[in-house]
């Protein structure tokens, strides 16, 4: 299995001897496309959509979802 996989990795070649649990796991399907640059679109005066980070939702999800909002109460 990939998790045990990880964590043995985790454990023996990263972080030698401290035996980290792992907290959460997390999977998915990246949103990538042609260009490395986010959807950030108004579909309707209700609906807002942000989509397509590039495996790079955790680092710029904040600006991205700021710009939605901006765009949301405009």
């Amino acid at each position: 299995m990939i998790q045990n996989a990880l964590l043995q990795l985790l454990n023996e070649v990263i972080l030698p001897g401290q035996n980290i649990p792992a907290e959460a796991w997390w999977s998915g399907i990246p949103g990538l496309g042609e260009r490395n640059v986010p959807i950030i679109q108004k579909l309707n005066p209700n609906l807002v959509v942000a989509v397509r980070m590039g495996g790079m939702g955790i680092a710029i999800g904040a600006s991205v979802g700021e710009e939605a909002a901006e765009l949301l109460i405009d």
